[in-house]
């Protein structure tokens, strides 16, 4: 893993390329946790980790909450957010295992599987409600769930270990196989407790904002005032917008306008100065820059070869 520093001190985790140069998408390990003391500043990670205490336990910061994690916990830890794990105050010790991810690492067909959005519920909203009361910072799996992802986890480690032909393909399958199962159990948690409203809420407020865009694209749109607006932090509306529309606000806020202006490009003889400030963009040459960075030619060169 490439390290790096925050200016506030929280370090950053990156994945690395392989021993090929190909950029890693996935890492999978087993570790036993250390006293605070021996650990630094909080960390976090640029992609998805899904921690499962196999044995033990321990203690996880998240948020500035503090949470004992006990065998059977498994939690889910989302990009670009700060949080730590230690062994226990009573000074015992546990053992993790640490699935890592990056999101297109299992691709979009996995918003189209049963149970997916529950499993984005658990991975994104969850992590940031574990200060309201009836809320949970994880889930604890027991009987024959709890034995199932333990087999999972296992072939995981062992085919990540040996990398035979096709551990790959073998491991993303493993993954989609464990995101349905956690997002199973997370349903029938949610469905039994008092916290579904707080889901609801937190989920419809982004698809409204997504509403609110398409509908505003034209004018100054910036993610502190859209995140205001819909009454979340505009830390938090990024990590429930990314993982809503696979895309950061900047990536559909542009997405959009240059969408928009492919269309006025086709059907009218605007100028193009005039379509760029009428989708929203404030500077022709910030549109010409990012008309040709996604759509691989200048305005004037799309409306000659349509």
């Amino acid at each position: 893993m490439n390290t790096e520093i925050t200016d506030d001190g929280v370090y950053l985790y990156k994945m690395t390329p392989d021993k090929t140069g190909k950029m890693k998408q996935y890492a999978v390990a087993k570790y036993t946790t250390r006293p605070a003391e021996t650990i630094g500043n909080m960390h976090m990670h640029e992609y998805m980790q899904i921690n499962y205490v196999y044995q033990g336990m321990a203690k996880h910061v998240i948020n500035h909450e503090e949470f004992n994690i006990i065998k059977g916990d498994i939690f889910v830890i989302p990009p670009y957010v700060p949080h730590k794990i230690t062994s226990s105050d009573n000074g015992k010790s546990a053992q993790i295992i640490e699935f890592e991810f990056m999101p297109e690492f299992i691709n979009q067909n996995f918003r189209e599987i049963q149970n997916a959005e529950s499993f984005l519920d658990f991975a994104y909203i969850e992590p940031f409600l574990v200060g309201e009361n009836l809320v949970k910072p994880r889930l604890n799996l027991v009987g024959k769930i709890q034995m199932d992802v333990e087999s999972i986890l296992n072939e995981v480690l062992t085919e990540d270990q040996e990398k035979k032909q096709g551990y790959e393909l073998l491991i993303r399958s493993q993954l989609l196989k464990l995101l349905i199962i956690v997002g199973r159990e997370f349903t029938v948690n949610l469905e039994n407790s008092k916290s579904r409203s707080i889901y609801d809420r937190h989920r419809d407020s982004i698809n409204l904002a997504v509403q609110y865009i398409n509908e505003n694209y034209m004018k100054d749109l910036n993610v502190e005032d859209v995140a205001k607006k819909f009454l979340l932090s505009s830390s938090y509306f990024s990590y429930l917008f990314k993982s809503i529309t696979s895309k950061t606000f900047t990536e559909y806020l542009v997405g959009l306008r240059i969408s928009k202006a492919l269309e006025l490009l086709k059907n009218t003889n605007d100028k193009v100065v005039d379509i760029c400030y009428s989708v929203g963009f404030n500077n022709i040459n910030h549109f010409n820059r990012m008309f040709k960075q996604n759509i691989g030619m200048s305005p004037l060169a799309y409306r000659k070869s349509n």
